[in-house]
């Protein structure tokens, strides 16, 4: 069970008073909120936290939660900051373990098979939930491009001086910052498309304009006003950047069925990541 809380000038009240009637709910209903293992992270740009100060503990009376720097919600770790460094981090752990040991057993698979585990690694690894780090450091970024190159060598069996732009083309290995933007784009077309979730659907909004002009095209999407950074990443801003950007030949037709979509999103990357 997770509780999103917005603060305002820094007040707990709003937050005890959800506390307290979730611990009532899960009292009438015989259940007990265990202190031990529940979680909170106070999130915030690093200035707003200097000035409301560091908050140690949640206190509602009968439960004293502390706060931590970070907390793991379906295996994404969420810091303070929503830098993702942490998260990041142990997404390179993950893979470079399982990569060393398909390294030892390489040479023993077929090239097919082989290209099968490392396809698998990847979707299973740095493309899971990956559309949360949209804009995120370019430190980061870089982290898990080199992390896709070395996966891409092993499995090609390719000298590391040698260039890997061609060997993730030959692979049709989409690079990591397209993946991000190829993930948030098919996340757009299904909710547009299936009008679910509504949660999603309602941060998507089509151009408001009372025609559509040759020049502005179609199923464009409404930009929202200028806004901090540390907001820019949210999905209300995130999905309208990704979707105008991609071309009319993407966006202009809704009918199409998920797997077109897909193979569309996928060959309009592609050419700007390999072929510009």
């Amino acid at each position: 069970m997770q509780l999103y809380v917005a603060l305002k000038d820094g007040s707990l009240s709003t937050v005890t008073e959800c506390i307290k009637a979730l611990h009532h709910w899960l009292d009438l209903n015989g259940l007990y909120l265990n202190p031990e293992k529940t979680e909170a992270v106070v999130v915030g740009t690093s200035e707003r936290q200097r000035v409301e100060g560091h908050i140690v503990t949640i206190d509602t009376g009968t439960v004293h939660i502390k706060t931590s720097d970070s907390v793991k919600s379906l295996d994404v770790v969420i810091d303070s900051k929503l830098t993702f460094n942490q998260h990041v981090n142990n997404i390179c752990k993950s893979v470079y373990f399982h990569m060393k040991a398909l390294h030892r057993i390489w040479k023993l698979l077929p090239d097919d098979a082989a290209k099968t585990v490392a396809c698998t690694m990847v979707a299973g690894r740095l493309d899971y939930c990956n559309a949360v780090l949209y804009d995120t450091s370019s430190a980061n970024i870089d982290k898990l491009q080199c992390l896709q190159n070395s996966l891409a060598r092993v499995v090609t069996n390719t000298h590391r001086r040698d260039h890997i732009t061609p060997v993730l083309a030959d692979l049709h290995w989409l690079p990591v910052r397209y993946r991000i933007e190829y993930k948030i784009a098919l996340i757009t077309f299904k909710a547009l498309t299936t009008q679910q979730p509504q949660y999603l659907l309602e941060l998507t909004r089509h151009s408001e304009a009372p025609r559509q002009l040759r020049s502005h095209g179609v199923n464009i999407l409404q930009t929202s006003p200028t806004v901090l950074n540390f907001s820019k990443r949210a999905f209300c801003h995130v999905s309208l950047l990704v979707w105008n950007s991609l071309p009319q030949s993407v966006i202009s037709d809704l009918t199409v069925t998920t797997n077109t979509f897909k193979n569309r999103l996928k060959c309009a990357l592609y050419s700007r990541a390999f072929l510009q």
